[in-house]
């Protein structure tokens, strides 16, 4: 079905070289352009691109810190205070001077000289159709329902057509496991025989995922290898993310079209772009639970955290967009919103990018945004756009928000301490680390439902405590991390062996830390790697699911009726 035709090329753009004399550098580190240059014994050399979110190291009070989300770098040790370790740059030493030649080239996929036509319908969040002459595919279908634990929600309805749509395609595109992307209330409606595509990451987070929701033909696409479908017009590529994360773009042609979307990765392919027609990418930010979420913060120093990085995105996506596509950018997969009343404090402080701050710079530029607030349907001939509209179809017709967090507080109200205590103990993580948390209301405040997790000593030990002293805690000479987390936000996760990422970027959780670092060993394990068997984050018999799923077929079938 998807055959394989070699690995993706690569064309160069420009070979930059700079030049260091050794004796212009000082004992210890220092900072050149955009390296760090440990000069001890040996030499070592570091980019200063934080590996992160692809934010750039600086230099404040003594420390070289990322701006963006607080990670620390030691440039001695080689590695993040939180413990992940940075590559090392290759240089070499001519005529005692330094040497690093960066070389800049980008991806090109397979193309034929043909004008096709490409359509591109925009449905909700990351939820597009792709058409071609002679395909269809379908990209993270979300077309209902919250996802992240009840913390986003979709700003509008979707069309009501989507689910006739979505299994008239070839195969659906899952670029990752978060659920606005993978999410099971709408997969679960979908047609199980459906092909699904996913990238081969190393953990098979969306793959088993998949799996485990009853779809049948998983194909887990290399990265970096070009694909074309059947005997089809559409030549693939999928991308890595370039951080430490499972998530992945999808670059394809259509006869000489050729277009990227990266979602909402990071650095996709490491900063490897393609040259394309139509670019499409996230665009709002906010789908974070940094720094809200975090009680290491004052309110005032979330608003300043949130603007810079604000800031920063539009910055970097536009710096991207110049690279990547100098005619048409598609904005999407940042359509949600926060709709219950309990996340108020979360949707007042939670600044997005719009739309119009992209617009009102690329206007300049002459590259054309495919606006999808404004129309969603882009109809192309080979790399001309020649029509764009807004399809008047009906909308689908969702539950109230209230209904969804009435009954997810019914299905997961009771708390089973033998499961939660059962999970940790064989979640075979060790850390020097103590995990507190406290299942809390929906105002955060603690009760008597609280545990402490010790993972060190090789050894993890469960306890249930009346309360948490998070200062008394400090003193046992251990990485903290204390979760005030909503009871049934936490069970889902817990009873379903869900990410737990969910609960953050869910804005389901509020977090205290000590040290105030990003624990990446806790977070990557914790979402990807212990997760049940198959990686079941809802299982096929899920009865939240089902509940809900019963539910919307009553709308859908009264509405007929009527």
């Amino acid at each position: 079905m998807f055959n394989f035709i070699e690995n993706l090329n690569y064309e160069p753009i420009r070979k930059n070289s700079l030049k260091i004399k050794l004796k212009d550098l000082q004992k210890g580190i220092n900072n050149f352009n955009d390296y760090i240059i440990v000069f001890n014994d040996k030499i070592k050399i570091y980019s200063r691109k934080c590996d992160h979110q692809g934010g750039k190291l600086i230099f404040k009070d003594n420390q070289i810190i990322c701006p963006l989300h607080n990670w620390k770098f030691d440039a001695f040790k080689g590695s993040y205070t939180n413990g992940f370790k940075k590559k090392t740059v290759s240089y070499k030493i001519i005529n005692d001077e330094i040497l690093i030649e960066d070389k800049k080239e980008f991806p090109k996929i397979f193309k034929t000289v043909q004008q096709k036509s490409t359509k591109i319908r925009f449905f909700n969040h990351a939820f597009l159709k792709i058409y071609g002459e002679n395909f269809s595919f379908a990209s993270d279908p979300w077309a209902f329902g919250p996802a992240f634990n009840t913390g986003w929600w979709l700003q509008k309805n979707t069309k009501e057509d989507w689910l006739s749509e979505v299994n008239s395609c070839d195969f659906i595109y899952i670029s990752h496991n978060h659920p606005d992307h993978l999410h099971p209330l709408t997969l679960n409606k979908i047609n199980k025989d459906i092909p699904i595509v996913v990238g081969k990451f190393i953990s098979d987070s969306a793959g088993k995922y998949m799996e485990s929701l009853g779809f049948k033909k998983i194909f887990r696409l290399e990265f970096s290898n070009v694909y074309r479908y059947e005997n089809t017009d559409l030549y693939l590529s999928l991308l890595k993310s370039g951080d430490f994360r499972d998530d992945s773009g999808i670059y394809f042609s259509n006869g000489n079209f050729s277009c990227l979307l990266d979602v909402d990765s990071n650095s996709i392919n490491f900063d490897k772009f393609p040259k394309v027609d139509v670019y499409g990418s996230s665009f709002g930010g906010g789908a974070s639970g940094y720094p809200l979420m975090f009680d290491n913060y004052s309110t005032k120093e979330k608003v300043e955290i949130i603007n810079r990085n604000k800031k920063n995105l539009l910055n970097l996506k536009l710096s991207r967009i110049n690279k990547i596509s100098q005619k048409y950018f598609l904005p999407y997969a940042s359509f949600f919103d926060e709709k219950l009343i309990r996340d108020k404090f979360v949707k007042t402080h939670n600044k997005k990018n719009p739309i119009d701050s992209y617009e009102k710079i690329l206007i300049k530029k002459k590259i054309k945004i495919l606006n999808p607030k404004k129309n969603d349907n882009f109809e192309f001939y080979g790399k001309k756009l020649i029509k764009e509209n807004f399809i008047n179809h009906k909308t689908f017709k969702d539950l109230d928000p209230l209904i969804y967090l009435k009954k997810y507080k019914k299905a997961y109200n009771k708390i089973n301490y033998k499961f939660i205590e059962d999970y940790f103990l064989k979640s075979k993580f060790n850390d020097n680390l103590i995990l507190a948390v406290s299942l809390t209301a929906d105002n955060f405040k603690t009760d008597k439902n609280n545990f402490l997790v010790d993972f060190s000593n090789g050894k993890i030990s469960f306890l249930t405590k009346n309360t948490i002293n998070f200062d008394d805690l400090k003193k046992e000479n251990k990485k903290l991390l204390y979760l005030k987390s909503r009871k049934e936000s936490f069970l889902h996760t817990i009873y379903n062996l869900n990410p737990w990422e969910d609960l953050m970027i869910g804005f389901q959780t509020k977090i205290l830390r000590s040290p105030n670092v990003y624990n990446f060993k806790f977070w990557y394990h914790f979402n990807n790697i212990y997760i049940k068997s198959k990686n079941k984050r809802e299982s096929k018999n899920c009865d939240f699911c089902n509940v809900f799923n019963q539910e919307i077929d009553k709308i859908i079938y009264e509405k007929t009726a009527n």
